[in-house]
């Protein structure tokens, strides 16, 4: 998922009007309509963030105070600009890979218990969720596991549903276009076996590309999934409040068929959220498993 920070730089200025800092009404303004679309809880320590970010979008419409563009992304028919806020204040931050431990554990441990239950019942797909999928690193790396495990995955009906709060990581998601400084933590057989090389760029393969699905998703509603294998959602929870934790596990307990895994983040946990899952650990990658 794009990521909410508070540590990047910003000084105010004279640019178009703009005068002073968001006032404690009106932090508290956005900080309600940004939880109440999205589920996002901001602290106070992302006042000032917030405040850099809105005044990009106050400067695109020359508007000099922060109740003046509130009201305007209220209008009727402005959905599309609290979007692009939205959008805004997501930071993209992905990679490869990202904590190996546990795509070790999803290569060697849940993919072939998934491999032997499918056999049992005479099945032949599988179905996977990277929900907060920013720039398209973590669908990509599922994809290249389940193609290194199961060798015959052309026999098989496999789909990556890769979703995300942000336009603009979705785009570029799509594009799986890549840069060398992106590509850390690659091993090299990887590198020719799934990408290709074009005009100093990483491109990731079509044999990858065909597997993922990729679509705009709030995670505070119900996207319609349902029959899932595998959840991957890291690194998301950390910025919701405890109610809306409780009520995305509870959702996500209903996409996932019975004996389904779920991996989150390696700063969060289930603890206090739900009493239907079994940890699985191995080598430092922990995953849950639902109740069968």
């Amino acid at each position: 998922m794009g990521e909410f920070r508070s540590d990047m730089p910003y000084q105010l200025g004279a640019n178009r009007g703009w005068v002073s800092t968001l006032s404690e009404s009106e932090f508290r303004l956005f900080r309600d309509l940004i939880y109440e679309e999205c589920g996002v809880s901001l602290g106070a320590e992302k006042r000032t963030f917030l405040e850099s970010r809105l005044k990009k979008r106050m400067d695109e419409f020359g508007i000099r105070t922060a109740y003046e563009y509130y009201s305007l992304i209220r209008q009727p028919g402005k959905s599309q600009e609290l979007s692009s806020l939205l959008d805004m204040l997501m930071i993209c931050e992905t990679s490869f890979f990202r904590n190996q431990p546990q795509f070790d554990l999803f290569q060697k441990t849940v993919l072939p218990r998934i491999r032997e239950r499918k056999g049992k019942a005479g099945a032949r797909s599988i179905r996977v969720w990277s929900a907060g999928c920013s720039t398209g690193q973590e669908p990509y790396t599922i994809v290249m596991s389940l193609l290194e495990e199961i060798r015959d995955l052309d026999q098989w009906s496999v789909r990556v549903f890769a979703s995300d709060l942000s336009f603009t990581a979705l785009e570029r998601a799509q594009l799986g276009m890549y840069k060398p400084e992106q590509m850390k933590g690659v091993d090299d057989r990887f590198l020719k076996k799934y990408f290709r090389m074009e005009n100093g760029n990483y491109f990731i393969s079509d044999a990858v590309k065909r597997h993922v699905v990729f679509d705009y998703h709030n995670l505070k509603h119900d996207n319609g999934l349902r029959g899932l294998d595998v959840i991957w959602c890291r690194n998301v929870m950390i910025y919701f409040d405890l109610d809306e934790q409780r009520r995305l596990i509870n959702r996500f307990t209903n996409c996932l068929i019975p004996g389904g895994y779920l991996f989150i983040g390696h700063a969060e946990s289930l603890q206090a959220l739900s009493n239907r899952f079994t940890m699985l650990h191995k080598n430092k990658g922990i995953a849950y498993k639902l109740e069968e």
